[in-house]
């Protein structure tokens, strides 16, 4: 499995109420057309352990393999998204990686 890790904050002046319908109402609906894209977790920050950078959220976007998700990029480009329905002046982007992923599980 490959991952898409990012990273972000809402952008200044947008509330968490707006940001959360916007990402509901329109970015799911989008996303959700991206051949290849299995599946989006979402991780709210509720605390910071170790460090000094906030993040409002890390998100994961799930594809099954690296070569999905060079498919899903190329599809993007052929696609764009339109700026209103975008995450720009919306989304504080801090960081977006592709994560290879192994995952260990524990019979406790």
């Amino acid at each position: 499995m490959v991952k898409a890790i990012l990273g972000y904050d809402i952008m200044p002046g947008m509330s968490v109420e707006e940001y959360e319908r916007w990402l509901r109402e329109i970015h799911l609906p989008d996303l959700s057309r991206i051949p290849g894209l299995r599946k989006v977790v979402f991780n709210t920050v509720k605390d910071i352990v170790l460090g000094e950078t906030t993040f409002y959220r890390i998100a994961e976007l799930h594809y099954d393999s690296i070569e999905a998700f060079e498919r899903a990029q190329e599809w993007r480009k052929q696609n764009p998204v339109s700026t209103e329905r975008g995450p720009t002046g919306k989304t504080d982007f801090k960081f977006y990686v592709i994560c290879e992923t192994e995952e260990v599980e524990f019979q406790n």
